[in-house]
């Protein structure tokens, strides 16, 4: 029997195929590759039709691999390893900028109003940001290096946390002037973004240990965060924020927080890259100066009442 042939669509389905066994959840692996999940189901049942066999089957809520799935594995695995580092090497590294890939929000609140401190100090190193919603394929070198919103868990990845995330109500300081007291909350609006990682107003006002405010208060539900943030500055009501994006704008005076209480997300901020990424030496350096940046991030000290 001859040898199935390597054609581009089976090249393609080849590096589906080991995303979806890498994370073992055609999900996950659809948003790995920023595909939905029905391409990735079709790119595995074109894959096993033109080898003529099952890779996957499902078990439970998750897929796992079948005996041929398994002998096949380290084989896609190693050879895809092979592709990326022959591809790396025509590039020399320092000739091509630092890829990282980023929320739009820590991006355009945290990120980039400090990332020409890291230019003035390592002029050799060019930072290219890459702010998306969708995550980006890090172990198949879409990016040098991730910022991820997550539980710190990322397989075959190398991760360290980066920043541990509190969320609290803020508003803007006109506002502010008139919330005395927490049953002052039912006569402003609250900006609700969805929901995300345990961070909600139930949760807040139930932490706070008035959960029977949240029926009396008015509510204006937005898309996201960020929309809800600029909302808030322009007076128009109060939101629950994440400290790392409304810090600058704390100690700037252009919001204030007006009670105590902190939730702590589900989800932290993770760093996340390659641990055989031939740009090791600027992930580590580039790393390092996030760190040194998120020394200043504490809005504990920032409450105006309590």
């Amino acid at each position: 029997m001859r040898a199935p042939s390597l054609t581009a669509s089976r090249l393609s389905g080849l590096r589906v195929f080991a995303a979806a066994a890498r994370h073992g959840s055609y999900s996950a692996a659809a948003a790995e590759l920023c595909v939905t999940q029905a391409a990735v189901s079709q790119q595995i049942r074109n894959l096993e039709r033109s080898l003529g066999c099952r890779l996957f089957v499902r078990r439970g809520a998750g897929m796992v691999l079948t005996r041929e799935g398994r002998q096949l594995l380290p084989f896609v695995e190693q050879g895809l390893a092979l592709l990326r580092q022959g591809l790396e090497q025509l590039v020399p590294s320092g000739a091509r900028p630092l890829v990282v890939s980023v929320l739009p929000s820590l991006a355009a609140r945290w990120l980039m109003p400090r990332l020409w401190r890291f230019a003035e100090a390592h002029p050799d190193i060019e930072i290219r940001p890459q702010p998306s919603q969708q995550l980006a394929d890090v172990a198949g070198g879409e990016v040098d290096l991730a910022i991820r919103y997550g539980r710190g868990r990322y397989p075959d990845l190398a991760c360290e946390l980066l920043m541990a995330d509190t969320a609290f109500p803020v508003c803007s300081p006109a506002l502010a002037g008139r919330l005395g007291s927490l049953d002052e909350l039912a006569g402003v609006p609250l900006v609700t973004a969805p929901e995300y990682a345990g961070v909600s107003w139930a949760n807040w006002l139930a932490l706070a240990g008035r959960p029977e405010l949240l029926a009396r208060c008015r509510h204006m539900t937005v898309d996201d965060g960020s929309l809800a943030l600029d909302m808030v500055l322009a007076g128009q009501g109060v939101t629950l924020s994440r400290s790392v994006l409304v810090a600058d704008l704390l100690r700037d005076g252009r919001l204030c927080r007006p009670f105590a209480p902190e939730l702590k997300p589900l989800h932290q901020y993770y760093l996340v890259w390659r641990p055989d990424s031939p740009r090791l030496t600027e992930i580590r350096l580039f790393c390092d100066w996030l760190h040194g940046e998120t020394g200043a991030v504490n809005c504990s000290s920032l409450i105006d009442k309590v």
